[in-house]
């Protein structure tokens, strides 16, 4: 199943097999005010401008959408490993 971007609060891209906080990667969130509230209530604390960026939402979500199988087909993200890194859409 294809996404849009318009499907996703956020994106992840980190290291395969490394934990997802962030220490290993990197989460990105939409510029839009409505979607960066919703995904600051989503994980407690406020999305900074600094973690914004459309250009890797929509790099990441063709990522996914191209690749050959999702690692994870869940109703609530889509993930995709290709080489050694992990590609994560978390949906609304």
């Amino acid at each position: 199943m294809r996404i849009s971007k318009e499907q996703v609060l956020s994106v992840y891209s980190g290291i395969d097999g490394k934990c997802c906080c962030g220490c290993s990667g990197k989460h990105y969130y939409h510029s839009n005010q409505e979607l960066r509230s919703m995904a600051s209530k989503e994980r407690g604390y406020e999305v900074t401008e600094e973690e914004c960026s459309d250009k890797m939402i929509n790099k990441i979500v063709k990522i996914i959408n191209e690749a050959k199988e999702l690692e994870d087909d869940m109703s609530s993200m889509k993930t995709a490993i290709i080489g050694n890194r992990v590609y994560i859409a978390y949906l609304k």
